[in-house]
């Protein structure tokens, strides 16, 4: 029995993970968005440098948000299909 709630707790840390990555994904789309719209509209191009500098920083945000939210669903892709990726059996050696 205490194998199984052992067992139970890894699913809900791995479950807690999984959705984390998606919220942390989430949320960094939405400030690197929010930013670039900021810079853009609000803000203006005053130095081209400075420019180009803020929108690689906030691009490259984004990409790594879609970076976690894609490890979030990959991960909760292969907890949906286990079986799938079971352990594999022992070989063993033919008896002579």
């Amino acid at each position: 029995m205490a194998s199984l709630t052992t067992g139970r707790k890894r699913l809900k840390k791995e479950r807690a993970g999984i959705y984390f990555d998606i919220l942390c994904g989430i949320t960094s789309a939405i400030i690197a968005l929010s930013a670039i719209i900021f810079v853009v509209i609000v803000k203006g191009i005053y130095s081209i440098g400075w420019f180009a500098a803020g929108l690689t920083f906030w691009i490259f945000y984004l990409i790594f948000s879609f970076f976690l939210m894609g490890v979030g669903i990959y991960t909760w892709y292969k907890e949906k299909n286990y079986d799938k990726y079971g352990p594999r059996k022992d070989l063993k050696a033919p008896i002579m």
